[in-house]
């Protein structure tokens, strides 16, 4: 569990990298795609693993950049906020894909070659001189 947690953090700090840089809205590719590389680097191999990375990344990137907009709304940055159709499906399209991000990073990692182990170092006893 403290490996999913690590993972999590680290996928919801390069995702909001990504979303902060990048010069266009991306919506939920970076947390998706962040996921999905994360899960596999760290090499979880449960779904339950999988989820927490998942929703962890999707749920603190959401929720930061939401605060950042929110606030360059109350700043009056912008002329007017306009509720349309993707603002009121955003949060379930982002919690079904992070469990299908969960799901393929799973997947992906299960596949992956375990590492290959060192053999023992064996010392060997010394004479005392």
């Amino acid at each position: 569990m403290d490996r999913s947690i690590t993972a999590g953090i680290t996928g919801f700090l390069l995702a909001i990298a990504i979303n902060l840089f990048s010069p266009v809205y991306l919506y939920f590719v970076p947390s998706f795609l962040v996921a999905i590389i994360v899960i596999y680097y760290f090499r979880l191999g449960t779904l339950k693993d999988g989820l927490v990375v998942a929703f962890m990344t999707y749920i603190f990137n959401d929720g930061i950049l939401n605060t950042i907009s929110g606030a360059a709304y109350y700043n009056k940055q912008y002329p007017a906020f306009y509720v349309n159709a993707w603002v009121m499906i955003s949060p379930i399209v982002s919690a079904i894909t992070a469990v299908i991000a969960a799901y393929i990073g799973v997947t992906f990692a299960q596949g992956r070659k375990p590492a290959e182990e060192l053999p023992p170092i064996v010392q060997t006893q010394v004479p005392p001189a």
